[in-house]
């Protein structure tokens, strides 16, 4: 089934060093008939301001796909891996039972920094 979803009816969120687009229902964005599909429950689009990111936080349970549409971005997870990623690189991240992990945006004059994060929910 196909579902088209205009830009305009998306959720939104703007908390200075990070403005996000959300196809789902994330964060502070509740529409309960646009909660996923099928076990598709994230795709955003984030851009992250130069010299921020995301500390350390945790997943379990998920498949986590990352796209650096511009700029770069520093990964750092509880299993030692660390890699910085540029423009058009894509992250695969299978957070398993628990996995800490962070994202940084690096300095060094870029403009803007975005990327596409998806995330499917593994079935039980």
């Amino acid at each position: 089934m196909l579902r088209r979803i205009d830009n305009t009816k998306m959720g939104s969120s703007d908390l200075g060093w990070l403005k996000s687009k959300f196809h789902f229902s994330f964060a502070e964005y509740y529409n309960p008939f646009n909660l996923n599909f099928g076990t598709l429950r994230v795709i955003n689009d984030d851009l992250v301001k130069p010299g921020t990111g995301f500390d350390t936080h945790p997943h379990r349970d998920m498949e986590i796909v990352s796209y650096v549409v511009d700029g770069k971005l520093t990964h750092g997870d509880s299993m030692g891996n660390k890699n910085t990623l540029s423009r058009g690189h894509v992250q695969y991240m299978s957070a398993g039972t628990g996995v800490l992990h962070s994202e940084h945006t690096c300095f060094g004059g870029v403009k803007r920094s975005g990327r596409r994060k998806i995330a499917v929910k593994r079935a039980d």
